[in-house]
């Protein structure tokens, strides 16, 4: 199958690990305002020790990031990350000539600049890294008053394959699964003082042990 050169770039957040390697791709970039925003930021860095260590106290990057940015860039004296050429407000729409890119941006409970990729004709979504939580503690953490809300918006739309940042592609009965196993997580996690208290409340509704990605769920809704 031969395929057309490609065109655009679009960044599905800002976090570094996904918009430090822009400068690889001589492309047209584009990226919701709020990710420029934080891309201006990341400009505003000299990314010597001082500077980082800086930036992770204004919370700008945290520690994973700061370890790989002194790690994998070699020329830090020079390092100038690049800001996208284009940027939208709420919802744009690429029309490629037989295959459409909804591009929409939504707060998910990974990042506020998150944009999420639809295309109508392949019934295909790009997530990003918007189904990821933020890290708090050591654990990863998910807020019940965004997550479930961009859940809902993402129900949506007619979707039969889903692609994110570090899994392989899942169907629409993954992601049923996945929300419906992440809701019972929460009711858990909402009902019970502690993991301990959470793990007997699902054994006595279910009559087995809580599985893995269960475990993970009511961790991530506060549980210890």
């Amino acid at each position: 199958m031969e395929l057309p050169p490609i065109k655009y770039l679009v960044l599905t957040h800002h976090h570094c690990d996904h918009s430090f390697g822009m400068s690889q791709w001589n492309l047209v970039s584009i990226a919701n305002y709020k990710t420029k925003e934080y891309l201006k930021t990341y400009q505003e860095i000299t990314y010597d020790d001082e500077a980082l260590e800086l930036a992770k106290h204004k919370g700008i990057l945290n520690d994973f990031f700061v370890t790989s940015i002194k790690n994998e860039i070699e020329d830090r004296n020079n390092f100038q990350p690049l800001t996208t050429e284009l940027s939208f407000d709420g919802e744009m729409t690429i029309d490629l000539g037989g295959i459409t890119c909804e591009l929409r941006h939504i707060t998910s409970p990974h990042t506020d600049d998150s944009t999420i990729i639809y295309i109508p004709e392949e019934k295909t979504m790009f997530l990003g890294d918007s189904l990821y939580g933020k890290r708090s503690d050591g654990f990863n953490s998910f807020d019940d008053e965004i997550i479930f809300p961009m859940m809902d918006l993402i129900k949506e739309y007619e979707v039969e394959h889903f692609i994110s940042s570090y899994e392989p592609a899942f169907g629409n009965n993954d992601f049923v699964s996945f929300d419906e196993h992440l809701r019972l997580g929460f009711s858990i996690a909402d009902n019970c003082s502690s993991l301990e208290a959470g793990l007997i409340e699902y054994e006595n509704r279910f009559d087995k042990e809580a599985p893995n990605d269960l475990v993970f769920f009511m961790k991530s809704f506060g549980l210890r």
